[in-house]
């Protein structure tokens, strides 16, 4: 059964955080894994495939893949629910929230630039999203 747009559902409103949470955790897990291993090596496919091999056994990554698993699930739970044309553009809200753990958990810069790009996109998603009756 697919949700009216302009009804409040909590339980579709707590599967987007969920969502949001582990694809942000996710990503965070991935770049600290990489962070720890250094740059992938490009130039020698012996190095590229002992790198894969400290990835694949890497804790970090563990917990990433299982957060993406958890947010596709959560994702196929959401667009049964909820027409795609509407949820699809809240996904956008990950660039909000990977910049800002970034900044805040792993201490990377954050320009006003990159500000003004989050906000765009977050405005860009909302407009997108937003029911209009024709």
């Amino acid at each position: 059964m697919k949700l009216k747009y302009n009804a409040i559902h909590w339980d579709v409103i707590a599967m987007f955080a969920l969502l949001l949470l582990c694809d942000t955790a996710a990503q965070l897990f991935f770049k600290t894994a990489v962070t720890g291993l250094g740059e992938f090596p490009t130039d020698n496919l012996h190095a590229a495939l002992l790198y894969a091999a400290s990835l694949a056994a890497n804790q970090m990554v563990l917990f990433g893949v299982v957060a993406l698993v958890i947010a596709f699930f959560t994702w196929l739970a959401i667009i049964a629910r909820v027409d795609l044309s509407k949820a699809h553009p809240a996904t956008c809200l990950s660039f909000g929230t990977v910049t800002l753990c970034s900044t805040w958990l792993l201490h990377e810069p954050f320009t006003l630039k990159q500000a003004l790009g989050v906000l765009l996109i977050m405005l860009g998603a909302y407009i997108s999203s937003e029911h209009v009756d024709a």
